[in-house]
């Protein structure tokens, strides 16, 4: 272990996580890395890194498959998991049977359940394991892959995990909702990467599997995103305006594709200058939200959530195209959006430096980012924004923006 302040002592036997954790530091003493070395490695932060070795944070296969890459386990990591999933699991049932008061039957049948599960691993390897799965299974899978795509630092190191998983669940015929989730983060991650057509491809792909669910709220869910993100470089904001308009058609229900589409056409009519509209088009998203169920407006991270950060958000960025509002806007979501969600508040201080012309205040919040971060496309065009107008108006610094905007 190289010198320094000696790390925090494990408890590798508080749980699997825990233990895998406890693996992942021997490793990676034992080649001699540090935290930061081994986080830039595989495009995680050193926090992250640090959480899953003291079991803190639930990890996904993909990171630790990355981490088992990165220190030459040949494996031994990637088998320890399967015992991790069933852990957290069995904890999640517990948990919501001492929510309802007492144990029932079913607890014992979904126990079970996931006990199988990971025989199936040991036994028969993954491809039998995901044949295993049951549809809630399948669900919490994409429920997990939701929140690594909101929160890993470079989105592109999740792909090899996230294509092993949807293409064992394709070929398994495994749950329809699944698939069109899991396919709708592999196009958010072309979209991160730049990589237009693929995403396009694979919004076309997640369309057809929420369709084949029939299930209107996933089927809005993808048409939504695919309209919010389609702002992001894939379309004109004419085009994402016919794409929001068709995510509206698909139900009439209060949900989360609802409020994406929403959004993305009041984003979309800012950037078009029609101002009255897009002001319009806020007022909806506010009338919209305020009949969202519960459940929808307080989940933070994961796929299927529009919490109240959203709405300010939505505001904050109509504001860099002269929409009023933008200043208590940008508050209000900073203070609600979770710090996990590193890529939306780097995007909100852009909204700001864009909006008050602030060239310095832009370098500072992409100095702040990785390479990786500083890369992805959701931040790269709200810093193109913010260099756009501080170069029309030839405020001190925009020659330093564009230099690290260049070096990204």
């Amino acid at each position: 272990m190289p010198a320094g302040r000696p790390p925090k002592p494990l408890s590798p036997t508080a749980s699997k996580a825990a233990a895998l954790g406890a693996e992942i530091r021997t490793l990676r003493g034992a080649r001699g890395l540090t935290l930061q070395v081994l986080a830039r490695r595989i495009g995680y932060s050193p926090q992250h890194v640090s959480d899953a070795e003291h079991g803190h944070t639930a990890v996904s296969e993909a990171f630790i498959a990355a981490v088992d890459r990165a220190l030459g386990a040949d494996g031994r990591l990637v088998a320890l998991y399967p015992d991790v999933l069933i852990e957290r699991a069995m904890d999640r049932q517990k948990r919501a049977s001492e929510r309802r008061g007492a144990a029932t039957v079913d607890d014992d049948v979904r126990r079970r359940a996931f006990i199988g599960l990971g025989l199936a691993v040991v036994l028969f390897g993954p491809e039998a394991a995901a044949r295993a799965l049951s549809e809630a299974d399948a669900e919490r899978l994409a429920h997990e892959w939701s929140i690594e795509i909101a929160t890993a630092p470079d989105r592109r190191a999740l792909l090899p995990g996230l294509a092993a998983d949807l293409k064992r669940l394709v070929a398994s015929g495994g749950s329809p909702r699944a698939i069109a989730q899991l396919s709708s983060y592999v196009a958010m991650i072309a979209v991160s990467s730049g990589d237009s057509a693929l995403a396009r491809r694979w919004w076309l792909r997640a369309r057809r599997a929420a369709e084949a669910a029939g299930d209107a709220q996933l089927t809005a869910y993808v048409a939504g995103q695919h309209a919010l993100q389609g702002i992001y470089g894939l379309y004109a904001p004419r085009q994402a305006l016919v794409l929001a308009d068709d995510a509206l058609a698909v139900t009439g229900a209060p949900c989360a594709g609802g409020m994406s589409a929403l959004g993305a056409r009041a984003l979309a009519l800012s950037m078009l200058g029609r101002k009255r509209e897009a002001r319009k088009a806020i007022a909806d998203v506010e009338a919209a939200f305020g009949r969202l169920p519960r459940d929808v407006t307080r989940e933070k991270i994961a796929g299927g959530g529009w919490g109240e950060e959203r709405l300010h958000h939505t505001r904050s960025y109509c504001a860099m195209y002269g929409v009023e509002g933008g200043d208590s806007a940008r508050a209000d979501a900073l203070r609600l959006t979770a710090g996990a969600l590193w890529r939306s508040r780097a995007q909100l201080k852009l909204h700001r430096a864009a909006s008050a012309v602030d060239a310095h205040d832009a370098v500072a919040t992409l100095s702040a980012l990785s390479e990786a971060q500083r890369s992805d496309r959701f931040v790269r065009m709200i810093a193109a924004r913010a260099l756009t107008v501080c170069e029309r108006e030839r405020v001190a610094g925009a020659g330093e923006l564009r230099d690290v905007l260049s070096a990204a």
